[in-house]
């Protein structure tokens, strides 16, 4: 039980990236678990499951079975795919979070995902052919996608070639990824292309969110407000917390102030944006962080 406590003691005080990295692995282990035990039962329980929780990518049959929604980007039937997923979700969901707060990664992490899947559906619906969509990749590519537009500067180190700016990284692995498109103009597989428009949702949700947000216009606002919504009824429902009162000076920051800070903000994103995150001083680092949390 101790494991069990540990690993719920890790939910409760992880951020959203800890959270997305437990639920994950416990749909994998739990999936690996079903076809273990389809395999040593000889029974079909696996394929039966499966068939319930991918999303099927012809529209008419995903309006039939509209709840895998909710399920098929957290399981993945391939280690492979799933431990890269997990990896390059954890490394550029930190870096994300450099520049901007959880609430617009989770976002992002969610967008990339409807994004994906409405891009396969509509792409599956015209060649009239179908695939089945499982994992979380178009989340991911959105979220590396976002974080190398909005700090295209932003220095990574890569084996073999050194430091380089993560716009280079995301290019090239949103190139890879997209590569079965080719496919189009020949002979092609129904699932490779389901699912490379799967991947390619997300590539473009998050390289248009990002780069609108740095015009300052946010398309995910109307979900960052359910988000919110959320957040306050879950703490209504809590009830109010007791707090100790002590004396202190009320403190009110002018509209002169927050009009400064903004600026000073913008600033500094632009500086990030020319020469990249380590060009910032200690200060400005600070800065950034702290608007962050805000």
């Amino acid at each position: 039980m101790t494991f069990t406590n540990d690993i719920q003691r890790l939910f409760k005080q992880g951020d959203i990236i800890t959270k997305l990295l437990i639920i994950n692995t416990i749909a994998f282990i739990l999936l690996w678990m079903v076809e273990i035990v389809g395999s040593i039962s000889h029974t079909n329980v696996y394929y039966t499951v499966l068939q319930n929780i991918a999303a099927p990518t012809l529209a008419k049959s995903f309006l039939r079975k509209i709840w895998t929604i909710a399920t098929f980007s957290f399981f993945d039937t391939a280690f492979l795919s799933y431990f890269c997923n997990m990896i390059f979700l954890n490394w550029a969901g930190r870096i994300f979070l450099n520049f901007l707060n959880e609430k617009k990664f989770l976002a992002t992490y969610i967008l990339g995902i409807f994004s994906g899947l409405a891009l396969s559906i509509i792409g599956s619906s015209l060649s009239i052919t179908q695939g089945i969509l499982l994992g979380p990749a178009a989340a991911v590519l959105a979220v590396i996608v976002a974080a190398a537009t909005y700090a295209p500067n932003y220095r990574i180190y890569l084996l073999f070639f050194g430091e380089v700016p993560l716009k280079v990284f995301a290019i090239i692995i949103a190139v890879f990824e997209c590569l079965p498109l080719i496919s189009i103009f020949g002979q092609y597989n129904p699932q490779t292309l389901a699912s490379t428009f799967y991947k390619l949702g997300g590539v473009l949700y998050g390289f248009s969110w990002a780069y609108l947000l740095r015009k300052n216009i946010d398309i995910s606002m109307w979900l960052l407000k359910f988000i919110t919504n959320v957040e306050n009824t879950r703490i209504e429902k809590k009830g109010p917390k007791m707090y100790k009162h002590t004396h202190r000076d009320e403190e009110y920051v002018s509209y002169e102030e927050v009009s400064y800070d903004e600026e000073e903000i913008d600033t500094i994103l632009g500086k990030i944006s020319k020469s990249g995150y380590d060009s910032l001083t200690k200060e400005e680092k600070e800065k950034l962080f702290k608007q962050n949390k805000k």
